[in-house]
């Protein structure tokens, strides 16, 4: 199950459409009784928290909060995604806002299981298992 809350008012949020796409991503993961929250911002918001948990004073495209403990194992945790950077990104790499929000999705859950961006051989790890979803959920 996912709890999605939109704070931000730059681009309208199909939820219909979301659900199903996050169906198809959990169904793929084996998550089926798993829940995590998703969160869609702007860039202020998202920078104040990369800055406050990572030292980082830039925004980014999406963080994730792993929240996994021994009183609720089925809660993942949060990923938190910049709507701002989807549609700068979706210019950027001629791609769409639906490619680019899917791919923060599935990189998010990838690091509530554990996935990591470093060193390179875990990044590349990384990389292949989102390009096997995105092809799974029919996003490329």
């Amino acid at each position: 199950m996912v709890q999605i809350k939109n704070l931000q008012n730059l681009k309208r949020i199909n939820q219909a459409k979301l659900r199903k796409i996050i169906g198809r991503i959990v169904h793929y993961l084996g998550l089926k009784r798993a829940s995590f929250s998703l969160v869609f911002c702007d860039n202020q918001f998202i920078k104040r928290l990369n800055r406050k948990y990572f030292k980082k004073s830039s925004p980014t495209d999406v963080i994730s909060f792993p929240l996994k403990d021994k009183f609720n194992s089925q809660f993942l945790g949060e990923v938190v995604i910049s709507v701002e950077e989807a549609l700068r990104n979706a210019q950027l790499y001629r791609t769409s806002f639906n490619y680019e929000i899917t791919l923060y999705i599935i990189h998010g859950l990838l690091h509530l299981l554990g996935y990591k961006d470093y060193p390179e051989r875990e990044k590349k790890k990384m990389e292949n298992k989102e390009k096997e979803l995105l092809k799974r959920v029919e996003i490329i």
